[in-house]
C-alpha cells in the first residue's frame, strides 16, 4: 500500500507538470465515460432493473386476434376472460383490468387521474402487496358494493403528501364517492401512468354471453412454475381453437387466435433495440477516447525516455516502471470518471426529458448504485485499457541508445506502429458512428417529409372525459358537445372548432364492417377499418382536403340517415372503379346502423408518420355521441397556445367539475410522434461528432509528433533541394494513408453492423450508398484538414537550424 500511495503522489506531481496534456486527456475520458454512464443509467432503469413484481419473468400479457380481418392484439370481453380462467392449463393466476380517465373533485380545481379498474386477482398475479392498508377483495367486485380505491405510491406522495392517515379518506371520482383502503409500493404502476385502482365490476350487459364481442379488458397472467412461454403459447393456441368450436357464431367469420407475450416485451419491447444501439454507440465513443489518450501517453512516454532510463539506471525494475505508468493512467481515468459522473447526472435527466412520455419506466431511471458502480468499473477498465500498452512500451529501456546524445531522428519501431494503429482504429470507429448517424438522420428527414394529410399549424387540442354519473344519456352528451363547440367557436380569434374520439397519429381502433350488397366468401373477412367519430367541422378544422362528395354536416343528426366520409385508401381498396359515393357500410358494433358514403377525403396518417395510411371511416359524433373526446380549435392567426386559458375557462363555465387536460398544440403532437426518431438521430450525431473530433485530433497529433521527430530528416531533405511542396506532399501522404486505412476498416465494420439497424430505419436502406459515400468523403476531408496543419509546419523547417539542433 505504501508503494501504491507513493506512485499516486508521483503520478499527481507528474500530471501537474503537464497541464495541457492532463486537461485534454481528462476531458476526452470525461466525455466518453459520462456519455456511457448516462446511457447505461437509462438502459439499466428501463431494461436491466427488474420491475417491482415477484418473479416478473413469469408474467405474460394475453391478446386476442381476428386473423381473417388482420386485426391483431385486441383486448378481450368478459365472457372470453371467464373462458381464460377455466380453459388454459398454463397459468397459476389471471387478472383483467381496464384503464380510464376520471375526474377528482373536492379540491381547489378538478383534476384528471387515471383509474385502473381491475379484478382483485391483479395484485396477487403481479406479486405485490400494499405497504399501507389492504387491497380490495373479490366480494368488492360486485356491482353496488361500497366503492374502494388503492393508491399508487406516486399518487400518495404527490397528492396526499405521503400522509399515513390517508386510509379511510373519501375521494370524489366522476361524482361517486370512493374510500381509500390501501397504498401500493413504489414503482407499481401497471398499466403505465395509473394513479389509483378500483374493483372491476362488469355490468350485466357486459357479462352476458351475447357480449362476447364487446372487447375492453386487458389480461395479464402468471405462468405456473416450470411452464415456459412457448408452452403457454401452445396451450393458448389450443384454447383458441376450442373457443372457435364452442362459440362458432361469434368467431367463425373472424379466425379467432390468441397471442401470449412476455410482460417485459409488452412494456419495453418498442425501445429495447434503440437503447441497446445507443449504448453500443457510446461504447465506440469511449474506444475512440481511449485511443486518443493512449496516443497521448505514447507520445509522452517517448518524451520521458531519458527520465525512464535514469530511473532504470538507478535500479528501478521494469515492473516498478509499469506500475508507475499504470498508476498515472488510473489517476487520469479516476479524474475523468469523476467528471464523467457529474456529466452523467445531467445527461441522464436530459435524456429522459428529451424522450418524454415515449420512454417506459421513465420514473425508474436515475443514477443509482448500479450506475455508479458501472462508472467506477469502466473508469478502472479504461485506465488499464489505454494505459497498459503505453506503460509496457515506455518501460522497455535501452540505456545506451537513450543516453547517447543525438539519438533523435526518425520515429519508428513499435511505438510508431502502435500510434499509427491507434489512429487507424479511431478513424474506423468514428466512421462507424458517422454511418449510423447518417442513416438515422436520413431516416428522420424522410419522416419529416411524410405528408400527414392535415395541417397541424395553428391548432390547439385538449381532452375531456364526461363522467357517466352526469352524462349517462346520449342526449346529455350531445347537448354538452353542442354547447362546448358553440362557446369555443364564439371566442375571439377562433376560426373553427370540433371534437373527435381520437386525433391523427393517436392509435388504433380496428373495427370490422360489412358493405351492403356485397357478400363475403365463406370464412372470408375484410381487413378492418379505422373508425373516427367527429363533429361536422373536424376535417375542416384540420384542413383535410375533400376529394369528392361532401364533408359531414350538422344536419347529419341522430334522426337523419347515417352518413360516413371515407379516405382515399378505403375508396381505392374497396371501390377501385371510383364508385364509392352512395355505397353503404355497417360497422360490427352493437349500436351501428347502415351509413351512406357521402364524401372522400385525403389520407391521414392515423397510426403514425412511419405507418402507411389505413382505410379510415369518419362518422358523425352527433349520430354516435362521445363521452371521451378531443377538442380541436384552429386560430385565425398567431400562436394557438394563446387559446389555452380561454378554452379552460369555457370548459369550467360549462361544467366546473370537468378538467380540460393534455392541452397542447397539434404541432407538438406531431413532433412528439417522431420524438424517439429525433432523439436517436440527435444522439447518434452527437456521438459521431465527438468521435470525429477525437479522431481528427488523433491524426493531427500523430502526424505532428512524427514531424517533430523527423525534424532533422526534413532539414536534410530541404538542404538537398527538396521543395516545400515535396515535404508537404510527403507529410500529407503519411496522414492520408492512416486515414485511408481507417476509412476502409470502418466501411467493412459498418457493412457488418448496418443490418442491425434495418428495423429502426424509415425510408432509407441500411446499406444506403449515398450515406456510406458521403461519410467516407467527410471523414477523408476532416483527415486531410487535420493533417494539413502539421504538414504546413513541416514546410517551415529551417534546414540550418534543424541540423544544428541535432
Amino acid at each position: 500500500m505504501g508503494t501504491f500511495l507513493q506512485n499516486v503522489r508521483y503520478a499527481v506531481r507528474s500530471l501537474r507538470k503537464s497541464p495541457g496534456f492532463t486537461l485534454i486527456a481528462v476531458l476526452a475520458l470525461a466525455l466518453g465515460i459520462g456519455a456511457n454512464s448516462a446511457v447505461f443509467s437509462v438502459v439499466n432503469g428501463v431494461l436491466l432493473n427488474p420491475p417491482p413484481f415477484t418473479q416478473p419473468e413469469r408474467l405474460v400479457h394475453i391478446w386476442g386476434n381476428y386473423a381473417k380481418a388482420n386485426i391483431k392484439d385486441i383486448v378481450v370481453s368478459v365472457p372470453e376472460y371467464r373462458d381464460y380462467l377455466t380453459m388454459p392449463k398454463a397459468f397459476g393466476s389471471l387478472a383483467a383490468f381496464d384503464a380510464n380517465n376520471v375526474t377528482l373533485t373536492g379540491g381547489d380545481a378538478p383534476e384528471r387521474l387515471q383509474l385502473t379498474r381491475s379484478t382483485a386477482s391483479l395484485f396477487p398475479t403481479l406479486g405485490v402487496s400494499p405497504v399501507l392498508g389492504r387491497a380490495f377483495s373479490e366480494e368488492e367486485e360486485a356491482l353496488g358494493r361500497d366503492k374502494v380505491v388503492v393508491l399508487t405510491h406516486k399518487t400518495w406522495r404527490t397528492r396526499f403528501a405521503a400522509d399515513s392517515s390517508v386510509l379511510g379518506r373519501e375521494l370524489r371520482l366522476d361524482g361517486d364517492t370512493y374510500t381509500v383502503v390501501g397504498v401500493l409500493p413504489p414503482g407499481v404502476e401497471y398499466p403505465a401512468d395509473t394513479d389509483l385502482y378500483a374493483p372491476l365490476a362488469p355490468t350485466q350487459e357486459q357479462a352476458a354471453e351475447v357480449s362476447r364481442g364487446y372487447h375492453f379488458l386487458s389480461v395479464v397472467g402468471r405462468l405456473k412454475p416450470g411452464m415456459t412461454l412457448e408452452a403457454a403459447k401452445a396451450d393458448m393456441d389450443r384454447v383458441g381453437r376450442e373457443m372457435e368450436t364452442l362459440y362458432e357464431q361469434s368467431y367463425k367469420d373472424y379466425g379467432w387466435t390468441i397471442t401470449v407475450k412476455s410482460l417485459e416485451d409488452e412494456v419495453v419491447g418498442q425501445v429495447r433495440g434503440t437503447l441497446w444501439l445507443l449504448l453500443g454507440a457510446v461504447g465506440f465513443v469511449l474506444l475512440v477516447a481511449c485511443s486518443s489518450v493512449a496516443n497521448l501517453l505514447l507520445a509522452r512516454a517517448t518524451a520521458r525516455a531519458r527520465e525512464v532510463s535514469i530511473r532504470a539506471a538507478l535500479g528501478a525494475s521494469r515492473g516498478r516502471l509499469v506500475a508507475q505508468f499504470l498508476t498515472e493512467s488510473l489517476v487520469l481515468s479516476a479524474v475523468g470518471g469523476g467528471l464523467g459522473l457529474l456529466l452523467a447526472v445531467w445527461g441522464t435527466d436530459a435524456l429522459v426529458a428529451m424522450v418524454g412520455d415515449g420512454l417506459p419506466r421513465a420514473a425508474e431511471v436515475g443514477l443509482d448504485v448500479s450506475s455508479v458502480l458501472f462508472t467506477v468499473g469502466i473508469s478502472v477498465l479504461t485506465g488499464v485499457g489505454f494505459g497498459l500498452v503505453p506503460a509496457l512500451q515506455a518501460s522497455r529501456v535501452d540505456l545506451s541508445a537513450t543516453m547517447r546524445e543525438g539519438s533523435r531522428g526518425t520515429e519508428g519501431g513499435k511505438a510508431g506502429r502502435l500510434r499509427a494503429g491507434l489512429v487507424v482504429g479511431q478513424v474506423a470507429f468514428a466512421l462507424v458512428l458517422l454511418v449510423g448517424a447518417g442513416l438515422f438522420l436520413r431516416s428522420f428527414q424522410a419522416l419529416t417529409q411524410v405528408e400527414a394529410g392535415f395541417t397541424p399549424e395553428g391548432v390547439l387540442t385538449g381532452q375531456l372525459v364526461l363522467p357517466a354519473t352526469s352524462y349517462a344519456k346520449p342526449e346529455d352528451q350531445r347537448a354538452f358537445q353542442r354547447e362546448l363547440l358553440r362557446r369555443v367557436q364564439a371566442l375571439p380569434g377562433v376560426e373553427s372548432a370540433a371534437v373527435a374520439n381520437m386525433l391523427p397519429l393517436g392509435g388504433k381502433t380496428n373495427t370490422s364492417f360489412d358493405v351492403e350488397g356485397r357478400t363475403r366468401a365463406p370464412g372470408e373477412m375484410w381487413p378492418a377499418v379505422e373508425t373516427r367519430f367527429a363533429s361536422a367541422d373536424y376535417l375542416r378544422t384540420l384542413r383535410v382536403r375533400l376529394r369528392d362528395g361532401r364533408m359531414l354536416q350538422e344536419t347529419d343528426g341522430p334522426d337523419a340517415a347515417g352518413a360516413v366520409v371515407i379516405n382515399q385508401t378505403f375508396a381505392d381498396l374497396y371501390w377501385p372503379k371510383g364508385d364509392a359515393l352512395g355505397q353503404r357500410l355497417k360497422l360490427h358494433r352493437s349500436d351501428a346502423r347502415w351509413a351512406t358514403v357521402v364524401g372522400i377525403v385525403d389520407d391521414l396518417r392515423e397510426w403514425g408518420l412511419d405507418k402507411p395510411a389505413r382505410p379510415t371511416a369518419y362518422y358523425s359524433a352527433v349520430q354516435t355521441p362521445l363521452s371521451s373526446l378531443h377538442l380541436v380549435a384552429r386560430v385565425k392567426a398567431g400562436d394557438p397556445e394563446s387559446l389555452r386559458t380561454a378554452l379552460e375557462s369555457e370548459v369550467r363555465a360549462l361544467d366546473g367539475n370537468l378538467p380540460l387536460f393534455k392541452v397542447t398544440s397539434m404541432v407538438r403532437l406531431v413532433d412528439e410522434s417522431i420524438g424517439s426518431q429525433r432523439l436517436t438521430a440527435l444522439l447518434m450525431g452527437l456521438f459521431a461528432g465527438t468521435a470525429l473530433l477525437l479522431a481528427a485530433l488523433g491524426i493531427s497529433g500523430v502526424i505532428g509528433y512524427s514531424v517533430a521527430q523527423r525534424t532533422r530528416e526534413m532539414g536534410i531533405r530541404m538542404a538537398l533541394g527538396a521543395a516545400k511542396s515535396d515535404v508537404l506532399a510527403l507529410v500529407l501522404r503519411q496522414g492520408m494513408k492512416l486515414a485511408g486505412l481507417g476509412v476502409l476498416l470502418g466501411l467493412v465494420l459498418s457493412l457488418v453492423l448496418a443490418r442491425l439497424l434495418s428495423t429502426l430505419l424509415y425510408g432509407v436502406t441500411a446499406y444506403d450508398p449515398w450515406t456510406f459515400a458521403g461519410v467516407a468523403a467527410l471523414l477523408s476531408g476532416v483527415a486531410l484538414g487535420a493533417t494539413w496543419l502539421p504538414a504546413h509546419r513541416a514546410t517551415r523547417v529551417d534546414p540550418i537550424i534543424a541540423l544544428k539542433a541535432e
